[in-house]
């Protein structure tokens, strides 16, 4: 039984520019965090042989309770639904198709294909701890940590830069159409640049920013993560902005530039441990998002961000924004209750909001076997 644990990420500065079609038509720079949310990773898989030759697909996911959702499929029929995204199992069947461990369009039925190739069935296993609609880039690092759990299951391993890419080819499979930042930013360790040029087939090359431990410590000690208590679709705002990218809307091609600055910026801010600069480049990023996809700041989000501003250097919403988790980059050493505290006493609803600590993940995806 292989077992694979995996961070979040928060995104620092230039996404959206990693989304198809922007990445290969305009090419794509975002600086991000690898981190575990209160001192833990909060997401991952387990993969296991079995003797049936069928597959078992259980998901656990973080919802408004914890649900479960345990299927068995015995025939290529149960599998033909993995491009609908709600679907039970969805993401698991478009990682196993992904990695021809099974093929719908063959002659040999489910049975005979699992028999043949790994002489018995697959359990597989993933969940997330995160809210769903977290921002956090939780279906791309889980669909990383399933194939890698998988290929390494099966005696094909992935290495990391094959991870990455083959996430792409399961977004496009479940037609979420997500870009690369995600995996890019939770599966590979600590604070990096990702790159990729204009051009197809799309090339992910990600580079590690080394962090002093002063600026560890700093990071660590005043980043707050807040889950707004209002989840955010994601597909409808991607569709929102590449509708409007295909438009050339002269704003989007000037933000798509600017986003890719800013990145640049922001690494070398995190390298030098000039968190105020950093904080900058955040800020700036909100703004930068916001004009990518207008109607992405909810009431409650605005209000928030208003409130915290005298004591933040930098703030913004994770992911593509819409709800989700808020980063704060504090100006002095704070804590989630002194957030959560304060908000209230200035009127805030903050109900079914969440307050967390971040430490950066510097060990990437790990891999355990029993």
């Amino acid at each position: 039984r292989v077992q694979v644990d995996a961070a979040a990420r928060i995104d620092l500065a230039g996404g959206w520019t990693d989304t198809p079609p922007i990445s290969y038509e305009h090419g794509g720079a975002v600086t991000n965090l690898a981190v575990r949310l209160d001192g833990a990773k909060p997401i991952g898989a387990r993969v296991q042989r079995c003797a049936s030759p069928s597959l078992r697909l259980v998901t656990r996911a973080q919802d408004t309770s914890y649900s479960v959702s345990d299927i068995r499929c015995m025939v290529l029929e149960d599998l033909e639904d993995f491009c609908q995204p709600s679907a039970p199992g969805a993401l698991i069947k478009a990682c196993l198709l992904c990695l021809d461990v099974i093929i719908l369009g063959s002659s040999s039925t489910l049975a005979e294909q699992l028999q043949t190739k790994l002489g018995g069935g697959l359990e597989v296993e993933s969940w997330s701890n995160l809210p769903t609609g977290s921002g956090l880039g939780t279906s791309s690092i889980l669909a990383g940590c399933v194939l890698a759990a998988i290929g390494h299951c099966i005696g094909r391993p992935l290495d990391e830069s094959s991870v990455v890419h083959a996430v792409l080819r399961v977004e496009q499979l479940l037609t979420t159409g997500g870009g690369w930042q995600d995996q890019a930013g939770g599966l590979l360790p600590g604070a990096k640049i990702t790159r990729s040029d204009a051009q197809l087939p799309l090339h992910v090359r990600p580079t590690v920013i080394p962090l002093s431990q002063p600026t560890l410590d700093a990071l660590e000690s005043q980043m707050v993560l807040v889950f707004t208590g209002r989840p955010r679709l994601a597909r409808y705002l991607l569709q929102s902005v590449v509708r409007r990218w295909y438009c050339r809307f002269p704003e989007i091609i000037q933000t798509a530039d600017e986003l890719v600055r800013n990145a640049e910026e922001a690494a070398v801010a995190l390298a030098h441990g000039d968190l105020q600069r950093l904080g900058g480049c955040l800020s700036a990023y909100w703004e930068q998002k916001k004009c990518m996809a207008s109607g992405c700041e909810p009431p409650i989000v605005r209000q928030m961000i208003q409130v915290m501003a005298p004591y933040a250097m930098g703030c913004s919403l994770c992911g593509a924004g819409g709800g989700g988790f808020m980063v704060l980059l504090m100006k002095e050493k704070c804590t989630p209750d002194w957030v959560a505290s304060h908000l209230v006493s200035k009127g805030v609803d903050t109900t079914g909001a969440t307050f967390h600590s971040v430490e950066v993940d510097s060990d990437g995806m790990t891999f355990s076997w029993s």
